[in-house]
This record gives C-alpha cells, structure tokens and sequence, in this order.
C-alpha cells in the first residue's frame, strides 16, 4: 500500500537532544558549494523558524492548491457523468485526474501534520485497488459524505478513480458514473479538511510548546526520508525486482501512465528541502520564511566537506531521475532508484548523525 508508511514519533527528550545539536545561535560565514569564490552568511534556525517556514510557505499553499485541483475534478467528472451518452468529455476528466495527481504528490510526498493526524494518505491514495471492491461499491450506489464512509478505502481516493476513467472507462448517465462523481467529491472533501488543518496547526500559533516543536521539526526530517525510500523502494524498485522472470513491472499509476509524472514531482519535492536548487542564485532561506534545506542545517553546523559531499549525492540523484523517460525501461528505473538509495544511505549513515537527528524511521526500507 502506497501513502501509508508509518513513522515512529520521536520522544521529546530525543528531539531536545538533537535540538542542542543543532539549533545553536549565531551565524556562520561560510563559501557557499556553488561558488566558492563568495561568502554566504548562513544563520542556524530555531525549531519554529523552521516549521513555520515550512508551513506557511509551502504546506498551507500546497494545501490550498490542492484544494482547486480537487474541486475542478469534483466538476471535470460531474461535466462527463450528465453529459448525453454518446458526448461525456472523458478526456477532460482525465486530464484533471492527472492535475490532481500532481497537485497531491506535491502536499503529500513528505506528510506531516494533519496529512498524518487524518491518515490522509490512506483515505486518498491507497494502492493497489481492488476492483470487486468497486465493484461492490457501484451497486450499492452511495450518497453523499456519510455513504462514503461506509466505503472501504481500497474502492475510492485517486487510485480507484483512475481505475475508473482508465482501466474502465465510466459512461455517462450509468451507475459507475455515478460512484465516479462520488468518489471525486470524497477526494475533494479530504482536501478542503487538510487545507483547514494546515491553517490552523498549532506551530502557526502561540499554543505549541517547544518540545512539540522540536519533536514535530525531528518527525518532518524522519519524514523526508520516509518518503525518499518510499519513491525508490516501494514505487521504483520494487516492481522491477519483483516482477516474474519475462514479465513487465506494474507501476502504481501505469493505467493512467503516470508513474514518471508522479515521480518527478515526489523527487522535485525532495530535492528542494535536501539542498539550495538551483545552485546559481540561490540564498539560504530567511528564517521564517520557508522551509529549511538539510545543506543548510550542515552548513549552519560548520559541516562543509559533508555539505559538499550531500549536495553531489543530491545532484547525481537529481542527473538519474531527469534521464528516466517514456515508455520506462526497467534497467533505467532500477538505475535511477540505486541512485537515490545511495543518497539514502549517506543521510542515515552520515548526515543524520552529523546533525544529531535520531532517526525513528524503519517501515520504509524495503530491503
């Protein structure tokens, strides 16, 4: 199942110590990896900074376009469902699936807050479907928010949804249609309750202890990770290394053929909060005022030569995914995965334990 891999939650006294570690005051004068030639002032972040950054200028407005993407869904597949039976606008439903995907990827790939509070990912995008769940779920024809309920989560979110436009292709004015129309206003539902909840978390206010923020900063880096092994292991890999000798893997999205899409934006993702990208140009983030790279938390320690040697592992990363391309190639994929397991390897060998950040991290790996 994609989207819910569950992380330990990290003990206050685990997060005070990597706090100590790393939330130090002063600035450091240090040249930055892309020009070496300058200086780059970059300041050490509180534990608030850094989450309200990340919150408020990035989560909430991902939330929020997530929100419209939803919503136009919610009316692309109500267009096609009551148009006449020869003249829905499938292609335009789909098209808005795959907005919606990427809109969803770009919230979700490192989930924190409401996003795990309301098991979320679960409820949206739980993989693989199961047809005779659909099935079953068409014929009883539900209704409305308190119907759906009833629902089992295999049956609806964006998988079940693609099954639908894709794998078989609802009609207008029929029952399939019909739960298609439901399953859309459920997403759309799920979307406007985490919009809401990332409005009102508490590290937006003054109600959070410190330890809650430090213990929340500690589980949005165990997160990143998570969701770094979950691209390469359980949506890259894994259904390349098992998939039957003479046989094509199954991706998650491979109805829609949207696996590479997906991916592009989980990783573009990741690769914005693993370091300053692109290079040129690039200050280190204000405090408050976005979310905080790890180069910048090694960098603000004083840790280089480990900064430089991430950076590189990010870049070698970022060079395997862009060359990945249409129709996938198993040799490719397992390629480009090797490559972000290896950055994989050097955050929980290295750079965690630079930065002093216990790792709680575990479902994710899958070897």
């Amino acid at each position: 199942m994609l989207g819910d891999l569950s992380f330990s939650r990290l003990t206050t006294a685990a997060a005070r110590n990597w706090r100590h570690g790393l939330l130090t005051a002063g600035l450091l004068l240090a040249p930055p990896l892309w020009a070496q030639s300058s200086v780059l002032a970059v300041p050490s972040y509180t534990a608030q900074q850094a989450l309200q950054g990340l919150y408020r200028h990035q989560l909430l407005p991902d939330a929020q376009r997530f929100v419209t993407a939803a919503q136009a869904l919610v009316t692309a597949t109500q267009n096609h469902c009551a148009s006449a039976p020869t003249a829905g606008d499938l292609a335009a439903a789909r098209t808005q699936w795959q907005s919606t995907l990427l809109a969803w990827d770009t919230l979700s790939t490192v989930a924190v807050g409401p996003l795990l509070e309301r098991r979320s990912q679960r409820q949206i995008d739980f993989w693989p479907t199961r047809p005779a769940l659909i099935e079953k779920a068409i014929a009883r024809a539900p209704q409305g928010a308190a119907d759906m309920e009833l629902v089992g989560t295999p049956a609806k979110g964006l998988p079940a949804l693609e099954w639908l436009l894709w794998t078989q292709p609802v009609a207008p004015q029929t029952p399939a249609c019909a739960f298609a129309v439901e399953v859309a206003a459920d997403i759309g539902r799920e979307a406007q309750a985490l919009a809401n909840g990332f409005a009102s978390a508490p590290v937006l206010g003054t109600q959070t202890t410190p330890q809650a923020t430090e213990a929340a900063h500690v589980e949005w880096i165990n997160q990143w990770l998570g969701a770094l092994e979950r691209l390469r292991w359980a949506e890259m890999e894994k259904p390349v290394v098992s998939a039957p000798a003479g046989t094509a893997p199954t991706f998650a999205r491979q109805a829609s053929a949207s696996d590479l899409a997906s991916w592009t934006s989980q990783w573009r993702l990741l690769r914005n909060h693993a370091a300053l990208y692109p290079r040129q140009g690039r200050a280190p983030v204000k405090p408050g005022e976005g979310a905080v790279p790890i180069e910048s938390l090694l960098m603000g320690q004083g840790k280089l030569a480990l900064a430089s040697r991430w950076t590189e592992a990010v870049e070698q990363s970022d060079r395997a995914m862009a060359a990945l391309a249409t129709p996938l190639r198993p040799a490719e994929v397992q390629r480009a995965a090797q490559s972000l397991k290896a950055l994989s390897i050097l955050f929980q060998h290295e750079v965690a334990g630079s930065l002093n950040i216990p790792l709680g991290f575990s479902d994710a790996d899958g070897d």
